[in-house]
């Protein structure tokens, strides 16, 4: 049985509802419920909101959006690490090696008989 690594979204879902209130995005992102609240009013937060009656709310959909593109973003991310320079290490070397040894060449054995 194999085993994948959960979204942040399947994640996200175990723990609140489709829609959030702005402490809940608050926990999420480990932002100020108040910060979150001046970069929205000032239409400068990057999560999208809107309003139900006089509530703030957020769609989950949209914050696991959100973490995944910051995620990355994430300079230190490994897709963004640049190639060392040099020679490459032991390891390296066998694992550019191995994938040619694990292909057996095709023989045919021609019998002249």
């Amino acid at each position: 049985m194999a085993v994948f690594p959960i979204s942040t979204l399947e994640f996200l879902c175990k723990s609140y509802p489709p829609t959030l209130t702005v402490e809940q995005v608050s926990e999420i992102t480990s932002e100020q419920p108040q910060t979150i609240r001046n970069l929205v009013s000032q239409g400068r937060y990057r999560i999208p909101s809107f309003k139900i009656g006089r509530k703030r709310v957020f769609r989950l959909v949209d914050v696991a959006d959100f973490i995944d593109r910051q995620f990355q973003a994430d300079p230190s991310h490994p897709s963004h690490l640049k190639p060392r320079r040099g020679r490459p290490t032991k390891i390296e070397q066998m694992a550019r090696r191995r994938p040619a040894e694990d292909v057996l060449p095709l023989t045919t054995h021609v019998s002249g008989g």
